[in-house]
C-alpha cells in the first residue's frame, strides 16, 4: 500500500515553519476579478479628478491645514464611507479597491490619502465586521451612516510597544460606564474626528486587560491638545487628552488579557494597516517613476542620453521591480481569502512596502541630483518642472515609522515564526514540486534558490529555539529575532513576485520578477551570514559600549 504523502502547508507561515516553501499556494496567485476591477476603475474615474482639483499637496505640506471645503466635499460625495454597505450610505468598495483609491489620493497628498485610509480602513466602517450585533454595532452604524469622521487612538506617551495601554478605564460604581484617563500621541484624524476608538487598560480582579472604547469627541473630558508636525504627512495627526471621559459599557469591546488590542479588532484592522503603508509606498514609487521619466527625457551627458548609461538603467529597472513587488504583495494579501489566512503576510507587507518605497525614493533623489533635494517651490521660482521629489522622500521615511518602527515589526514577525517552533507546530516537510511553474529559466533558478533558503531558515530557527527554549529568553535575542523576521519577509516578497509572474500572459512581469528576486537573494545571503554570526562568541560587545555611553562614560 503506497505511503500517504504529508499534506502541503495551508499557509505561508506554516510552510516557513516546516522548512517547505509553500509554492503551491503562490502558484494559484490571485488577481482582481472583472467586476471588482470595473468597480474600482469606475470609482477612480470619478475620484481622481476630484482629488486633483481639490488638493495641492505642496500647500498642504507647507501649512498643515486642510483645504477649505475639502472635508465637507468628502462627506457629501460619500468618500468617508468607501467600505461601508449601501444601507449605511456606503460605496461598498472592496479592500483592494480602497487601497487603489488611497494610492490615488496619496499621489496628490500623503496627508489626504492617509486621512481617507484611517477613515475607511482602520477606524469606523473598517471595524464594523469585528463588532458583534448590539448597542455598539448600532452606535457605529449610525456614525457611519452620518458620514462622521473617525479616528483610532492607541499610541501612548510611553509608546505603543508596552503589553497594555497606559490609558486607564475605571468602571463606575453602578457598572454602567467606564471613565477614561490618559493621553494618546500621534493619532491620525484626531484633530478633525467626530468619533474615535481608544485603547485603554481595565483593572479587574483577575488582572488587567485591554479594551477598545468608542465615543464621540464632543464627550465631556475629551480634548485635542495640539497637532503633531512631522517631517512629512503634515496636517494629519494630533495629541489628545482624556480626563474622566465617560463611555457606556455597551460601547466597549474588551480583550482576553493577553493582547494590547482585542483580537477581532486587531485582525480586522490588519487590512487598513497594510493599506496605510502599502498605498503610501505605491504612491511614492509611482510618482518617483513619473518624475524620473521626465528627467531622463531631457537630460544628456556629453550628447548621450542619460538613460543610455548602465547605472541609470539599473536604477530605473530596480525601481520598476520594487513597484511590481509591492503591488504583488498587496494583491496576495488583500484579494483573497481573508485576514485570518493571510495574517502573517498582511503583517510583513507593511515593512516590505515601506522599505521598497524608501529605497526607491532614495534612488530617485540620487538620480535627479540637485533637483532631487530641491523643493517644488524653489523649482517654480526658477521656472523648472516642480517635481516634489524631496517631499516624497520625507513621506517615504515616515512610512517606516507609522504603524510602529520597522525593526519592532521585524522583531514581532520573527517571534510569530519562532513561536511555532517553541509550541511544537513546526514539522519538517519534503520540498515542494516546482516543475511546470510557467516561469522563465531565470525565475526558475530564483524559485529553486528560495526553496533552499526556506530550508536554511528552518535550520536557523530550529537552532535558535533549541538554544533558547524559554520564550522570554528567545525574545531577548532581539537582533537574531529581527533578522529572522527580515528573512521571512524577503522570502514572502520572492514568492509574491514569482507567483504573479507565473500567471499566463504576464508579459514584462517575468523580467521585473527577475530583477527583484536577484536583489532579494543578495539580501537573503547577507541575512543568513548575519544570523550565523549572531551566535559566534567573538561578536562585538554592543551592550558594554552602549551602557558606558548612557552612563556618561
Amino acid at each position: 500500500m503506497p505511503q500517504q504523502q504529508p499534506a502541503a502547508p495551508r499557509s505561508f507561515v506554516e510552510g516557513l515553519a516546516s522548512g517547505r516553501l509553500p509554492w503551491e499556494l503562490f502558484a494559484a496567485f490571485p488577481e482582481p476579478g472583472r467586476e471588482e476591477t470595473a468597480a474600482g476603475d469606475e470609482f477612480l474615474a470619478e475620484f481622481g479628478p476630484f482629488v486633483d482639483a481639490q488638493v495641492d499637496g505642496d500647500e498642504l505640506d507647507r501649512t498643515g491645514t486642510w483645504p477649505d471645503g475639502l472635508l465637507k466635499q468628502l462627506r457629501v460625495r460619500g468618500y468617508l464611507q468607501l467600505l461601508a454597505p449601501a444601507e449605511l450610505g456606503g460605496r461598498e468598495l472592496s479592500p483592494y479597491n480602497l487601497l487603489r483609491a488611497v494610492v490615488r489620493a496619496n499621489r496628490r497628498s500623503m496627508g489626504v490619502g492617509q486621512m481617507l485610509c484611517v477613515q475607511n480602513g482602520i477606524a469606523g466602517a473598517a471595524l464594523l465586521p469585528a463588532i458583534p450585533p448590539g448597542p455598539l454595532h448600532d452606535f457605529l452604524s449610525a456614525e457611519i451612516a452620518a458620514g462622521s469622521i473617525a479616528a483610532f487612538g492607541d499610541t501612548d506617551p510611553a509608546g505603543q510597544n508596552n503589553s497594555l495601554p497606559g490609558t486607564t478605564a475605571t468602571l463606575t460604581e453602578d457598572g454602567s460606564a467606564y471613565l477614561l484617563r490618559g493621553e494618546k500621541l500621534f493619532i491620525a484624524n484626531a484633530g478633525i474626528a467626530e468619533v474615535i476608538g481608544v485603547s485603554a487598560t481595565v483593572t479587574e480582579p483577575d488582572g488587567p486587560r485591554a479594551g477598545v472604547f468608542f465615543l464621540r469627541t464632543d464627550t465631556p473630558g475629551f480634548e485635542v491638545v495640539a497637532p503633531n508636525d512631522f517631517i512629512g504627512v503634515n496636517g494629519l495627526s494630533a495629541t489628545i487628552r482624556l480626563t474622566d471621559v465617560r463611555v457606556p459599557t455597551e460601547h466597549t469591546l474588551l480583550g482576553d488579557g493577553t493582547l494590547r488590542l482585542p483580537r477581532a479588532i486587531a485582525l480586522q484592522g490588519s487590512y487598513g494597516r497594510t493599506a496605510f503603508s502599502a498605498a503610501g509606498a505605491l504612491a511614492v514609487i509611482r510618482n518617483c517613476l513619473d518624475h524620473s521619466a521626465e528627467f531622463l527625457s531631457r537630460r544628456r551627458i556629453n550628447g548621450r542620453g542619460l538613460g543610455e548609461y548602465d547605472k541609470i538603467q539599473r536604477i530605473v529597472a530596480t525601481t520598476l521591480a520594487d513597484e511590481f513587488a509591492v503591488e504583488s504583495a498587496v494583491r496576495w494579501t488583500m484579494l483573497e481569502p481573508g485576514p485570518e489566512d493571510r495574517s502573517f503576510e498582511l503583517y510583513v507587507t507593511k515593512n516590505l512596502a515601506a522599505e521598497r518605497s524608501w529605497q526607491a525614493s532614495d534612488r530617485t533623489v540620487a538620480l535627479l541630483g540637485g533637483e532631487g533635494i530641491e523643493t517644488a517651490r524653489s523649482k517654480r521660482r526658477r521656472g523648472a518642472v516642480p517635481h516634489p521629489v524631496e517631499r516624497y522622500h520625507r513621506d517615504a521615511r515616515t512610512l517606516r515609522t507609522v504603524g510602529n518602527v520597522d525593526f519592532i515589526n521585524d522583531h514581532r514577525a520573527g517571534l510569530l515564526l519562532l513561536t511555532r517552533y517553541l509550541t511544537g507546530t513546526a514539522d519538517a516537510l519534503p520540498v515542494p514540486d516546482t516543475s511546470g511553474t510557467g516561469l522563465s529559466a531565470a525565475n526558475r533558478r530564483h524559485l529553486d534558490s528560495a526553496v533552499g533558503a526556506c530550508q536554511e531558515l528552518h535550520r536557523i530557527c530550529r537552532r535558535l529555539t533549541d538554544r533558547h527554549p524559554d520564550p522570554a529568553e528567545l525574545a531577548e535575542r532581539e537582533e537574531a529575532v529581527i533578522l529572522v523576521g527580515r528573512f521571512a519577509t524577503e522570502l514572502f516578497g520572492i514568492c509574491a513576485v514569482l507567483g504573479r509572474a507565473a500567471r499566463p500572459g504576464s508579459g514584462s512581469a517575468q523580467d521585473l520578477a527577475d530583477v527583484y528576486a536577484t536583489a532579494a537573494r543578495h539580501r537573503v545571503t547577507d541575512l543568513t551570514r548575519r544570523l550565523y554570526a549572531e551566535e559566534e562568541p567573538e561578536a562585538p560587545d554592543y551592550a558594554k559600549i552602549s551602557r558606558a555611553w548612557t552612563a556618561g562614560g
